[in-house]
C-alpha cells in the first residue's frame, strides 16, 4: 500500500469512529431529554391515595419556584426538586402562590399541591377522583 491509500483508510477509519460517537452521544441526551420531559408533564404522587400522609406547609409570600420545591421535597411531598421547579414554571400557577400554613398530601399530584398553594380548591376545579 503507497502512503495515499493510507492515509485514507485511515481518514475513513475516523470519520467512521467521529459519525459511531456522534450517534451514541444523541441517544444518551435524546433519552435523557425525553425522560426529563416524560417526568414533568407524566406526573406522579410520592405515595399511593391509600398510604398518603397528611403534611403541613407554610408558605412565605412571594416564595420562589426554586424554595417552594426545596420546602416540598424537605417534607417528603414531591420525590424530585429539579422536576417539580420546572412543573411550577410551566404551570398556570407559576407567580401566584399565596402565603399562609397548608395540609398537602403525600396522595397528591404536584399540580394538585400547586392549584392549592395558589388558593385554588380541586373540588372547584370539576376534578374529581
Amino acid at each position: 500500500m503507497n502512503n495515499k491509500s493510507i492515509r485514507m483508510v485511515v481518514s475513513l477509519s475516523l470519520n467512521a469512529l467521529f459519525i459511531a460517537i456522534a450517534v451514541v452521544v444523541v441517544v444518551m441526551f435524546g433519552t435523557k431529554a425525553y425522560t426529563f420531559g416524560n417526568n414533568i408533564f407524566n406526573e406522579k404522587s410520592v405515595d399511593t391515595v391509600d398510604n398518603a400522609k397528611v403534611v403541613e406547609v407554610t408558605i412565605a409570600d412571594g416564595v420562589t419556584a426554586k424554595r417552594l420545591a426545596s420546602q416540598l421535597y424537605e417534607k417528603g411531598l414531591i420525590s424530585d426538586e429539579k422536576i417539580f421547579y420546572f412543573q411550577v414554571k410551566l404551570s398556570d400557577y407559576k407567580d401566584k402562590f399565596k402565603a399562609g400554613t397548608y395540609s398537602l398530601n403525600t396522595g397528591m399530584k404536584p399540580t394538585d399541591m400547586m392549584k392549592i398553594l395558589a388558593g385554588i380548591s380541586t373540588t372547584d376545579t370539576g376534578d374529581s377522583e
